[in-house]
């Protein structure tokens, strides 16, 4: 069981592929995001967005 920490906040959405099928090829089964992002997630107080982290999840998925 190997796993990863990883941030997608913090980097380009058009390199969230690359970096899934590279954790992928490095025999990584687990990815840990997200612990750090509250403040993107609600941004404003009671006004939630999930959407950036809906999308990275089904970047990570898609790569296995």
């Amino acid at each position: 069981m190997l796993g990863i920490c990883y941030y997608p906040e913090h980097w380009p959405e058009l390199q969230w592929a690359s970096d899934a099928q590279e954790m992928r090829e490095l025999g990584l089964t687990y990815v840990r995001i997200a612990e750090f992002a509250w403040s993107r997630l609600e941004a404003e107080p009671g006004q939630y967005t999930f959407d950036w982290l809906d999308r990275a999840i089904d970047t990570l998925a898609d790569a296995g």
